[in-house]
């Protein structure tokens, strides 16, 4: 896709609460080349991240080439998908748009504040959404969300799935498909999540006080059950009885519900070690300290929250540090890494044990899945790449529309 000139730029305004802190911005920049871009954001208020503040995830390191709006946002304390921006309409008013993406669910609130004031102010730009849902809810809940789809899909110009399940549920509700495109929502920083060789891999565990010697398997995100954690511990415990000559050990990092539970357990086992979590900037480090990566998780099929993994971006972080990533079959982790003999069937402990003995056998196999796994993150999620497919796409969707108003334009003429 050829680059666009500032005046022959696009104005594209995007809109997601994932936009306040910096890091998660970091896509916007090489987008920027394609569109003149204005993003609306939380602003920074007293929310968390983690279990950390989340103005300590706020550290720009560049120069942006957007404009960056904070809002307030309605509830204060609400959830990503219940609350309304203030001052919404007077960005929309003062501003041309010719695209409008809002990240977030089909049901959330912003989504259809946005396309009201959209519709109303600027009728003629093209409203888009991006959307991670995969699963179909059951029951009354279903039937609800169900006629949010339909109405979703007669109200959206075009639509982004981060996954193949999200584009399927579109689909089934009406999208079309030659309006929807499968991608990633954030890409991954290649200059920082980056391989390391064997003397910088003992510098970085000194500094996160990890043993230097050991063959480190690592675990990054949320400490809950849905990740697979208890699972992994076993198999961590039962790799290291059949290796003892190996010094496995086990690393995680993130804050959850299991956290206090780890960090005792750790007390007890000292092969096992529970990191605090610390900003996006700072993960590549743990990142690059790593001999194997392994995400877990399990859906949850039961109960209010029914969840299975939607992407996963702590694997494309691994595989672009040069890690070597395994994951289970839960969600949309194997699209996203990719290679099938890198995955093991969720929620089978003896599925993650087999799979981790393969690759622990054979150093030289280790190393070229993690090459093979790195070059393949690269080419489709650096920031880099990831603008290049959104750019394609939205372009597209650009020029659809100005055929079809054309053709139009030459029906109506005598």
């Amino acid at each position: 896709m050829k680059l666009q000139t500032p005046d022959q730029k696009p104005s594209l305004l995007m809109i997601g609460h994932m936009y306040a802190t910096a890091f998660n911005r970091r896509k916007l920049n090489p987008l920027a080349a394609f569109f003149k871009i204005t993003c609306v954001t939380w602003d920074l208020g007293s929310g968390t991240l983690f279990g950390r503040p989340l103005a300590e995830f706020e550290q720009e390191d560049h120069l942006p080439e957007y404009q960056l709006i904070r809002l307030p946002r309605w509830p204060r304390e609400s959830t990503h998908t219940r609350y309304f921006h203030s001052f919404l309409s007077d960005v929309l008013t003062k501003q041309h748009f010719d695209l409008i993406l809002v990240d977030s669910e089909p049901w959330s609130f912003i989504r259809w504040q946005t396309w009201a004031l959209a519709r109303l102010i600027q009728p003629k730009c093209l409203f888009g959404e991006f959307s991670w849902e995969n699963i179909e809810r059951p029951g009354l809940k279903g039937g609800i969300l169900s006629i949010i789809y339909r109405l979703a899909a007669k109200t959206h110009d075009f639509s982004i799935s981060g996954n193949a399940a999200c584009r399927k549920i579109f689909l089934k509700y009406g999208a079309k498909p030659e309006t929807n495109l499968i991608a990633a929502q954030l890409g991954v920083e290649s200059r920082e999540f980056r391989s390391a060789d064997s003397d910088e891999k003992v510098k970085l565990r000194c500094e996160l006080e990890l043993p230097t010697n050991a063959f480190l398997i690592g675990y990054c995100g949320r400490l809950t059950d849905s990740k697979g954690l208890p699972e992994l511990i076993l198999a961590a415990e039962h790799l290291r009885s059949c290796y003892p000559n190996k010094l496995i050990h086990l690393a995680m990092l993130g804050h959850g519900d299991m956290s206090e539970k780890l960090v005792i357990y750790a007390a007890s086992n000292p092969w096992l070690h529970v990191l605090k979590p610390r900003p996006h900037r700072d993960v590549a480090i743990f990142m690059r300290s790593l001999d194997l990566f392994v995400l877990a998780s399990k859906p949850v099929s039961s109960g209010p929250d029914l969840w299975e993994e939607q992407f996963g971006h702590v694997l494309i972080e691994a595989m672009a540090a040069g890690v070597p990533t395994l994951g289970s079959s839960s969600g949309a982790i194997p699209e996203v890494i990719g290679m099938p003999e890198a995955i093991f069937a969720h929620s089978n402990l003896q599925s993650l044990i087999t799979i981790m003995t393969r690759w622990l056998q054979n150093d030289h196999e280790l190393r070229a899945l993690a090459d093979h796994q790195r070059q393949r993150t690269l080419s489709l999620y650096s920031h880099e790449s990831l603008a290049q497919i959104w750019a394609d796409f939205l372009l597209s969707q650009l020029n659809a529309s100005k055929r079809v108003l054309n053709n139009k334009a030459t029906d109506c003429l005598p």
